[in-house]
């Protein structure tokens, strides 16, 4: 057990005493790398300026299927999760749930209600949109979902929010749905069981969705319900119940140079071959199970390895932009929309396409380095007192 402080609460032991890492800066670099085909998927860069540098076809692909970064978010965020409360369990013999979600209010809830108010009061005000009959909709449909992290089952159920800047926030409610029940399977699940039950929801999941999309082939309606993506969420659980508390041991670096090469067969295919999760019902059920196995291999093989792989994505300037990557991803449709109001507004100058794009990168970086050092950061020192295992430094 930890040691005891004079409040009574149990402090922290850090990793060097128990063993394994629990801060992996490689999937910080992830994280970043996951946002970067977000961001091109939204538009940050055309494929017409990323083409010079990496080929018509690839650059149209990126843009095309840059939405699988989304599915790399919810496979981290499953497998951190998981990783750190099993090494909880192991060093205090328990979970302590209230402080777990005590820990994702403070990450999650100040920068969510702040963008929710900018995308229901801001924007709708510099539009000129405020009181007219689209803003009364959006307010009578979206609001009350969105203060309860329901946004997704409003946006599939009633249909998409007008502005960019608040269909973002879908992914973040499917993310906070899971929190409530994540840690309760840790808890709540003996050891030997937990893979097992794993295995079972997943498997439950994929049927789901393939009833789901036999009766309601719509792709809104399948992408933003909860039930019908846990399987991607969960794959990330039983990643860290199978790679257990200390991933990075002689064996796993042997299984992850024998995954390089199907994760190589697997990323070619995922961006030379049509759109995944449409048309057919088996294309609707079956492409996310092969995009959330790719999406395991590459996290695995990342923990995992000691090679050039992780060495990159450990480089401390871009695990640096993985550690603002909520931010990121949260503000870069301000920057996009921002991009889009002055496009016409500004004349003709040289390189106007790329310039603008350089200078929304640039916008979007410095509002999330913003955002994070003056905003974040003081809800982000008060997890201290709620932290049992520590991982990022703040």
């Amino acid at each position: 057990m930890g040691d005891v402080n004079d409040s009574g609460r149990v402090e922290a032991r850090g990793p060097e005493r128990w063993g394994g890492r629990s801060y992996f800066p490689e999937l910080d670099g992830l994280r970043f790398v996951a946002f970067m085909l977000v961001y091109l998927f939204h538009g940050g860069i055309e494929p017409a300026i990323l083409s010079p540098f990496v080929g018509r076809t690839v650059a149209a692909s990126l843009r095309e299927k840059g939405w699988v970064g989304i599915e790399l978010f919810f496979i981290l965020s499953g497998y951190l999760i998981t990783t750190l409360l099993l090494r909880e369990e192991r060093e205090f013999g328990r979970i302590d749930l209230k402080a777990f979600w005590i820990r994702r209010i403070l990450r999650i809830w100040p920068l969510y209600y702040l963008i929710v108010a900018i995308g229901f009061l801001l924007i709708p005000w510099i539009e000129g949109e405020l009181g007219t009959p689209g803003y009364r909709n959006l307010v009578a449909n979206h609001l009350a979902p969105f203060l309860t992290f329901l946004g997704n089952w409003s946006m599939s159920l009633i249909g998409v929010v007008p502005y960019d800047a608040l269909s973002v926030l879908w992914s973040v409610c499917v993310e906070e749905q899971f929190y409530l029940f994540v840690p309760l399977l840790v808890a709540w699940i003996g050891p030997r069981y937990r893979i097992g039950v794993v295995v079972l929801l997943i498997m439950a999941t994929v049927l789901a969705r393939y009833l789901f999309s036999q009766a309601y082939p719509i792709e809104i309606k399948i992408r933003f319900n909860t039930f019908l993506c846990l399987d991607t969420l969960l794959s990330g659980v039983l990643l860290a119940l199978v790679l257990g508390t200390s991933p990075g041991s002689d064996r796993g670096a042997r299984w992850a140079r024998w995954l390089q090469l199907p994760l190589l067969l697997g990323t070619i295919w995922l961006f030379s071959g049509p759109q995944l999760g449409v048309e057919t019902t088996a294309r609707r059920t079956w492409d996310f199970v092969l995009l959330w196995i790719w999406g395991v291999s590459l996290v695995a093989i990342v923990v995992n390895s000691r090679g050039w792989l992780r060495a990159c994505l450990s480089y401390s300037r871009l695990a640096w932009l993985g550690k603002i990557s909520y931010g990121l991803y949260m503000y870069h449709e301000f920057a996009l929309w921002g991009r889009r109001s002055l496009y016409h507004r500004l004349p003709w100058f040289p390189n106007k396409d790329i310039l603008l794009t350089i200078a929304t990168f640039a916008a979007t970086v410095g509002l999330a380095a913003l955002s994070y050092y003056a905003y974040e950061r003081r809800f982000l020192v008060l997890k201290r007192a709620w932290t049992r295992v520590p991982s990022r430094p703040i």
